[in-house]
């Protein structure tokens, strides 16, 4: 009696589920009921409010034939009061919406939802399409965003734990990585990353977001978030694949004050040296195998440094000329100066107003 199911007709399943009746008010004083219960013993301070059924046989029992065409728009209003109710009676918990991972992400829903996944595709390039298209409509924090494993599950890309957290920290960041299976290196990585993320949150969620490039013109995205003040900004680069003898790159920067003097930074990081192959034996003195357990072993104990970029100028210097950065690796010849910058790379960029 509480399914949404045409009269006459065989039902149609999904996930072996069949629709409950939004629709119906009975319903509704049920579900506001039975979850306040649990809500309320259940110490609880996170729900994901999620479905993944398909909408079929878009019939409501409790309504007659003649009004058989409100069904749908029922059947929203009803769920609205179920929130409606949910939400103010516990709004210490913080509740997440989604559906078919991500197809729920509307006005209507984030009146109750601070935060919407945005997509099960958590694949970083994938994502930064995704989420460039949401930032047409959508805060940054409304945009749940997560760091997830590789190969990833959807596309099977293996990108950079770098350009994961990177394309993740522009919305509500959060990881979805086992990591009982991470080493001790990728966790430490990952713990600097949540302490930068911290330190940035209110930036990332709630500053000026502006897209300096797009993906769909060049393989190449440029994010950045302001502070409403302008004291602050966090850039990033995103290359999707690697354009040979491409070497010079142009940070684009905007909404910064024209007048104001401001440090431009990078943070520092390490470069693996297994991303070189066996281009390591230019410089070893013995033959190193690549891929061989002699590769990986070095690889623990040896680390490269990543190139530094620091300068101080000028806000409209900045914005009119942008930043030319580091060359490039292309092909041949490395040194502190070389930007090792290969398929799915991504870069931050941090920048301060000098008093």
């Amino acid at each position: 009696d509480w399914a949404m199911q045409i009269p006459g007709k065989p039902h149609s399943e999904g996930r072996n589920q069949m629709i409950i009746d939004m629709a119906n008010g009975e319903v509704q004083d049920y579900l506001i009921e039975t979850l306040s219960n649990l809500l309320r013993e259940g110490n609880v301070d996170y729900v994901k409010w999620d479905m993944n059924r398909t909408m079929t046989d878009v019939y409501s029992p409790s309504l007659p034939a003649e009004r058989q065409g409100e069904a749908a728009y029922r059947y929203v209003t009803g769920l609205y009061r179920v929130l409606d109710h949910i939400m103010k009676a516990f709004p210490e918990i913080l509740f997440e919406g989604c559906a078919s991972g991500g197809n729920r992400f509307d006005l209507g829903a984030l009146c109750f939802f601070p935060q919407i996944w945005a997509s099960d595709d958590t694949d970083a390039l994938e994502r930064v399409k995704i989420q460039t298209g949401y930032s047409y409509g959508y805060p940054l924090c409304t945009m749940g965003a997560h760091v997830s494993g590789v190969p990833n599950h959807q596309t099977l890309r293996i990108t950079p734990l770098s350009t994961r957290f990177n394309v993740a920290a522009y919305g509500s960041l959060g990881y979805e990585c086992n990591f009982s299976d991470l080493d001790s290196g990728t966790l430490d990585e990952i713990k600097e990353q949540i302490l930068l993320y911290k330190t940035y949150r209110q930036l990332f969620q709630y500053g000026i977001f502006y897209r300096t490039d797009s993906i769909y013109d060049n393989g190449e995205a440029g994010w950045m978030v302001v502070s409403e003040d302008r004291t602050k900004a966090v850039a990033m680069t995103f290359q999707s694949l690697v354009r040979p003898n491409d070497q010079r790159g142009r940070l684009k920067l905007r909404g910064l004050d024209k007048d104001a003097l401001y440090h431009l930074y990078s943070l520092p990081f390490k470069l693996d040296i297994r991303m070189f192959g066996d281009l390591v034996n230019a410089v070893s003195p013995v033959h190193i195998k690549n891929g061989s357990f002699a590769h990986n072993m070095l690889a623990k104990f040896v680390k490269m440094d990543g190139e530094k970029e620091d300068y101080k100028a000028y806000g409209d210097s900045l914005m009119e000329g942008g930043v030319m950065l580091s060359p490039k690796f292309s092909a041949t010849g490395f040194n502190d100066k070389t930007r090792v910058y290969p398929d799915f790379s991504s870069r931050m960029y941090f920048l301060e107003k000098v008093d």
